[in-house]
Parts: structure tokens; sequence; C-alpha cells
């Protein structure tokens, strides 16, 4: 409860500051499997069926999609899958151009 023979105090004008957000990109430590991982797609040319990749991390298939979505979010990789000619998914990387 204000006192009596108090007076209105005047607010002082907020000043807003720009704040920039730059997103923190997560680094990927050596010699993890996430690298193991980057590594086989980095260097399968025509790509790598699910089955191959699970075999070679020794992880299950739902833990191996979920690690390549995780990578595709988190760190902008671009591993793109298609349907190979027998039918399976295809996990690679994009052509680079020139």
């Amino acid at each position: 409860m204000p006192k009596k023979n108090s007076k209105p105090v005047a607010k002082k004008p907020v000043v807003k500051k720009e704040v920039v957000i730059t997103p923190k990109i997560p680094q990927i430590r050596e010699n993890t499997k996430m690298s193991k991982l980057i590594e086989l797609v980095q260097e399968s040319e025509e790509g790598l069926t699910l089955k191959k990749i699970s075999e070679s991390l020794k992880w299950q298939p739902h833990t191996t999609r979920s690690a390549l979505s995780r990578l595709n979010k988190t760190h902008n990789i671009g591993i793109i899958n298609d349907k190979a000619a027998s039918g399976n998914r295809v996990y690679k990387l994009p052509k680079k151009e020139g």
C-alpha cells in the first residue's frame, strides 16, 4: 500500500536492443559412431543401404534411421535417400557440381 503523500514516479523509457541469435551447430568429434556414419556415407558414391550401414556400425535399423535424420537436421549435411533398382532405400550425399 503506497504512502498517502508519495508522488508518482515517472518510468524510465525502455531501450530495446537488437539481439542477433546465431544457431549453434554442434561439432562432430572424431572417432565416434556419428563420425564413422558420415565417413561411410561420404566414401560411398552409389550410396549405402540401411542394412549395410547398420551392420558396419552394429546398430539396429531404427537407430540408424534416427542418426541419419539427426545429421540432416542438426548438421545440415544433406543426406538423401533414393530407391534403388533393387527396391531398397539407398542413403547418399548429393553429387557435387563442377
